[in-house]
């Protein structure tokens, strides 16, 4: 039986973890769309917002798809089955990506929401502040684990870890 490096099973978990934890965020943001916006101007102006209605829904395309592949390759890390190794390389790619894009986003057009929202101008210079710690923050979080998982599924010793067995060889004949 080949040996399972403890990173493998660690990403493994993580896989799966990181898959169920955008599930429970995709909930969350979903109860929160259909909280009543009340008299908060900022959530008003979101809402409203035909281009934030369009990323949401790519967004929640995103995170069901990629975390469904995202939990098989998890399972398949801790099998130790190439094909797993190969999408969660491919995953974390793609994750980069939509994290760059989704802070594209964020930047050019979620802080405006701060200037269309009718609040104070006190207020609007906290919330663009808030908006920015939170995109830089956001950011960060939101790359960290897709290169992690990058540079451990394509170091050499995880990279042979996957490998086929080699066959054994039989025991020379009796001459």
């Amino acid at each position: 039986m080949r040996q399972r490096p403890i990173s493998v099973i660690i990403f493994g978990i993580l896989n799966i973890g990181y898959a169920l934890f955008g599930y429970v965020g995709i909930l969350i943001a979903s109860a929160m769309a259909h909280m009543a916006t009340g008299a908060n101007p900022f959530l008003q102006a979101m809402n409203s917002n035909p281009n934030y209605a369009i990323w949401k829904s790519i967004n929640t395309g995103f995170v069901v798809i990629g975390g469904t592949i995202l939990l098989a390759a998890g399972v398949g890390l801790l099998l130790l089955q190439n094909w797993a190794r190969v999408i969660s390389i491919v995953w974390g790619i793609l994750d980069i990506i939509f994290a760059l894009a989704g802070s594209f986003f964020t930047f050019h057009f979620m802080q405006p929401f701060a200037t269309q929202a009718k609040v104070p101008p006190a207020a609007a210079g906290i919330m663009q502040a808030m908006m920015t710690v939170g995109f830089v923050f956001g950011l960060v979080v939101a790359l960290a684990y897709p290169i992690l998982l990058l540079i451990f599924m394509t170091r050499p010793k995880i990279v042979e870890a996957f490998q086929p067995p080699m066959p054994s060889l039989p025991p020379p004949a009796p001459s």
